[in-house]
């Protein structure tokens, strides 16, 4: 299983690390930004990225898929993404069903309506080589969060199942349907958190953030949704933990502004790790008149107005 996709490869450089009196090299905290669901939205994704570097910024960047469809700049969010990994930032990015139908892996009437079907055509269309090479190396799944060497998170567009788990990899492979069910109850939910092999799982795909907790073992009613509110930092307790960071690009709970998570990872000598989802607001007019100059659907741009 991959566990980041680094784009392009980047090395760091060499800097002196203080050593403890006992002869161990402390672990510093890292923050992880969390986005999901961009949809070729690169003026959401702008207003995030400043809204996150002005809230104590981020050291690595989760993309879990959905980076194309729906809006007019597939190529500028794929370079903002490509930038940041040469930057020094730790992108790990996967595929979602956009990226699939864009790439022609499968028909997008297969699983998508008309509106929708027509925005990946035009995606499709408008991708640059460079853009179509990031997006046909995207796993379906990947490994983030590590600490001592164990991953302790599994990133994945939809509710993954045990063939996405055997087979992270798709390139033009057709996708399982089971993928891109969505996360948004119980059952998917469990059979997810079966599957994988980390403790906890960050998904996307619903466009609606929420975070869900499983016992660390099978008891009745031993399951909850939990509630997030707006800028409030949640930290892990006992449990596994499902978190979904709502959408950048076209949120779909009834607020129109962009949706994201950040991630504290702990650091030497602490267990905790707290999540904290942030809503930005952006020129979505500006987006809007984008949509409009390149023809795509009408429908698709009113709904950012509205969060739906």
């Amino acid at each position: 299983m991959t566990a980041s996709t680094h784009i392009p490869a980047f090395t760091p450089r060499a800097t002196e690390v203080p050593v403890a009196p006992d002869g161990m090299v402390p672990v510093p905290e890292r923050r992880a930004l969390i986005i999901s669901d961009i949809h070729s939205n690169q003026v959401a994704l702008d207003a995030v990225l400043r809204d996150a570097r002005a809230c104590g910024g981020f050291d690595e960047v989760w993309v879990l898929g959905d980076i194309v469809g729906y809006g007019p700049q597939p190529n500028e969010v794929i370079q903002c993404l490509r930038d940041l990994s040469a930057a020094g930032t730790v992108v790990t990015a996967v595929g979602g069903n956009h990226e699939h139908a864009v790439l022609g892996v499968y028909h997008p009437l297969g699983g998508m309506h008309s509106r929708a079907s027509a925005c990946a055509d035009w995606n499709r269309a408008a991708l640059t080589e460079a853009s179509v090479a990031f997006l046909e190396v995207l796993p379906d799944m990947a490994e983030a969060g590590f600490r001592d060497g164990t991953p302790r998170f599994t990133l994945a567009h939809g509710a993954p199942c045990a063939s996405v788990s055997k087979h992270p990899r798709t390139s033009r492979r057709a996708p399982c349907r089971c993928r891109y069910d969505y996360s948004s109850d119980f059952g998917v939910l469990d059979r997810s958190m079966r599957v994988i092999g980390t403790p906890h799982l960050v998904v996307g795909h619903t466009h609606e953030p929420r975070i869900a907790r499983f016992p660390r073992r099978r008891q009745p009613g031993g399951s909850t949704i939990i509630q997030i509110r707006e800028n409030d930092g949640f930290a892990f307790d006992t449990g596994r933990f499902v978190i979904n960071p709502g959408s950048v690009g076209q949120p779909r709970d009834g607020d129109p502004r962009a949706s994201y998570a950040v991630l504290a990872l702990p650091g030497s000598g602490s267990d905790a790790i707290t999540v904290t989802h942030r809503r930005v607001s952006y020129d979505v007019s500006a987006i809007q008149s984008e949509m409009m100059r390149v023809r795509l659907p009408l429908e698709m741009a009113t709904r950012l107005s509205y969060g739906e």
